[in-house]
This record gives C-alpha cells, structure tokens and sequence, in this order.
C-alpha cells in the first residue's frame, strides 16, 4: 500500500499544505483559550446567581451578536483581506478577555459587565467566523475541501477535549481569573501564527456598494435550493450545543453532585466524541457522504437528550455526553461541507455569513429553555429538546429529498 493510499495519510492529507497547516495551528490555540473561558464564564455566572435563566441569557448574549453583525463580516471578508480581517477580530477578542480578568479580580464585576462583554465577544465572533470559513477553501485543493472543513473542526473539538478538564481544575484550585488570562494568550498566539501565513487572502475584487453586496448574497442562497436548506438547518445544532451546555453547571452542583473539576469533565466529554467524528469523517474521500446522514444524526441526538435528561448516574451522564458532542459536531461539519461546495468564491463570505445568522439564532433560541428550566427543571427542558431534535429530524426527511440525495 502507497503512502498516499494509507488511511492515516488520507485522514490528515490537508495539513501537507503549510498555510493551512498555520492556520490550523492557530484555530487551536485560540480554541484552547476559549473553551476555557466558556468553562468559567459559566462557572462564574451560576456562582453569581444559581440562575438557570441567566446561564442561557449569558450563553445567548455570545450568540445575539450574530444574528445581525454577521452579514457584515461576510461582506467585509468578501471586500478586505480574510487575513487582516481575522487579525482584528482576535485582538478584539484578547482584549474583552483581559477586561474580564481584571474586573473579576478587583472584585467589581456584575453580571451586567458579563452581559456587555458576552455582546461584545459576538461582535468579534461575526467577523471571526466568517473570515475563517472563506480562507479555508483558498489553502486546500477542492477535493480535499471535507479534509480540510473536518480537521479545522477537529481543531476546535480537540482543543474542548483538552482545554475544560484543566479549566475545571483550575477554576477549582485558583478560581476564574488565571483562566480568563489564558484565553487572552491562547488569542494572541493564534495571531502569531496567522501572520506566518504566505498566501494572499485577498478575495476577488469588486466595485458594488456594501448594501448591494448583502442583497446579492441573499438573492444567491434563495436562488439555491440545496444552500436555502442548509444555511437554516445549521439553527438545530447550534439550539442543541448551546442549550446543554449552559445547563452543565446545574448538572455539576445540583443534579451529579460532583463539583468544578467534575464540571470541567462534562464540559470536555462532548469534545471526545467530536474529535473521534472528525477524525472519521476526514479519512472519508469525496463522495462518500450524502445529505441524508443529517437526518440519522439529528435522530440520535435526540434520543441522548432523553436519555441524559432521565438518567442522573455520572458516568452515564459523560458518555452519553460523548455521543451528543460527536452527533452535533458531525452535523455541524457535514452542514458546511455542503454548503462549501455549492458556493462560488466571490460569494463565499456573503454565504457564510449568512449560515452564521443560524448560529446566532439557535443560541438565542436556547433562553426558551432557560425560561422552562426555570419554571420546571433542567433536565425536563432537555427533555423537551430531544423530542424536537427527533421531531425535525423526521419532518426534514420527509420534506427534503433533495438534501437526502446530495453528496460531499
């Protein structure tokens, strides 16, 4: 068997190539930095409130940025130089955290602080994404476009596996503000790699205002049958993390009884199961997924929600955990290789853009089951998510074939 036939070389094939190897390397140490962050600012806030509400408002308020500000950063990233773009939006980022840190260290913070720098930390999020998503298709060759969108994703979710067990036993021996200060290096170092970068990420020039730009990218997902379904469909797996997410705090203290180092591995569990995902779908060569795994994926997902909201034993809890972090991340990756492949590169940005108003709304969403939580319990509001996640998974089957039929 030849080196390029090798399963091992097909799943990591993408990282042969030195600029997305770089950006890569940066995906993951700005990634170690947020999941971290993400452990304590939830941590911080249940400490502040013991407020199921508020866990989802703060975790939405990273979110509601998004359902606005990213047209603009798709604009932007189709308009300016991806490159420079995801600089900013970094820098922006470094310095929210360092604020954080200071203010929970000086003793002053409120949660109105939290709430205004959680909005704030959106803001650069929408002209993160966007940027980040438009250059990944400019380092790799098409057919190795899946590879590349896996392991960028891969990235992420291996950076979550290691990042929230230390966040939690940090948080547990130190407290909040070392964590914040990591997230802040983690960003900075990603810049870093970002400016070893050789290829030009200048997107195709064009002399349209920024309003007729927007409109264009809109007339073009509407004028696409396959791009009009997934771009909303990206709403059920965004609901989905954010909603469990924000409740693993409640789970640690109230319901498992197993504390902040516990709380840190519930937080990682997810990531497990999405990095062993990843990894499988990478080895996958073009053409071999089709649309219609969405659909058994939101299935499952949904039975893991039941299933985690009924059963209270810790150990059942994580590796159920596991296999919700695998379904939303395989549906997440699956999504945006779709997506990629049907977008031109003068549009990629706009498209992109737009698919993040998806993952604005869906944490937004998630505040519905905070009001629930409140009102009833945690675990019946995760209840009530897995009976939806199994409701659309069957309804979008029946009403999109199309999707079915679509290869990666």
């Amino acid at each position: 068997m030849g080196k390029s036939d090798s399963l091992i070389y097909r799943t990591f094939i993408s990282l042969n190539y030195r600029d997305y190897r770089l950006v890569w390397l940066g995906s993951v140490t700005e990634h170690l930095g947020e999941w971290m962050e993400l452990v304590a600012l939830l941590w911080l806030v249940n400490e502040l409130t013991h407020s199921p509400l508020m866990l989802t408002i703060v975790g939405s308020c990273r979110y509601i940025p998004m359902i606005i500000f990213p047209v603009f950063g798709g604009m932007i990233a189709d308009t300016m130089e991806r490159r420079k773009l995801l600089i900013i939006a970094l820098l922006g980022a470094a310095l929210l955290s360092i604020i954080l840190a200071v203010l929970v260290k000086t003793g002053i913070v409120a949660m109105w602080h939290i709430i205004i720098l959680s909005l704030l930390s959106g803001v650069t999020t929408s002209l993160n994404h966007p940027a980040r998503h438009s250059i990944i298709p400019n380092l790799v060759p098409r057919e190795h476009l899946l590879n590349a969108i896996s392991l960028d994703s891969a990235s992420v979710q291996a950076s979550r596996l290691a990042a929230t067990p230390i966040a939690g036993l940090l948080i547990a021996r130190f407290g909040v503000v070392p964590v914040f200060g990591i997230r802040a290096l983690g960003t900075l170092s990603a810049v870093g790699w970002l400016l070893l970068v050789r290829i030009k990420l200048q997107p195709p020039a064009t002399n349209k205002t920024p309003f007729r730009n927007v409109i264009e990218g809109l007339r073009y997902v509407r004028g696409n049958i396959l791009l009009l379904s997934m771009v909303p469909l990206y709403l059920l797996p965004m609901l989905s993390q954010n909603t469990y997410s924000n409740f693993l705090p409640v789970f640690a203290t109230e319901i498992l009884k197993i504390g902040a180092t516990g709380y840190g591995i519930l937080q990682g569990a997810p990531g497990l199961g999405a990095l062993v995902s990843l990894i499988s779908l990478a080895s996958f060569t073009t053409n071999q997924i089709k649309g219609s795994y969405l659909f058994f994926i939101s299935g499952i997902l949904g039975i893991s929600f039941i299933l985690f909201s009924l059963v209270h034993w810790a150990f059942f809890s994580i590796i159920l955990l596991v296999v919700i972090g695998g379904m939303i991340t395989s549906f997440m990756t699956i999504n945006t290789a779709l997506i990629q492949r049907q977008v031109s590169d003068i549009m990629r940005g706009r498209v992109m853009s737009l698919r993040e108003i998806a993952f604005g709304i869906g944490p937004a969403g998630s505040l519905i089951f905070g009001v629930i939580a409140e009102a009833r319990n945690v675990p019946f509001a995760l209840g009530i998510l897995g009976v939806l996640c199994l409701g659309i998974s069957i309804s979008l089957f029946l009403l999109l074939p199309q999707v079915r039929n679509t290869k990666v």
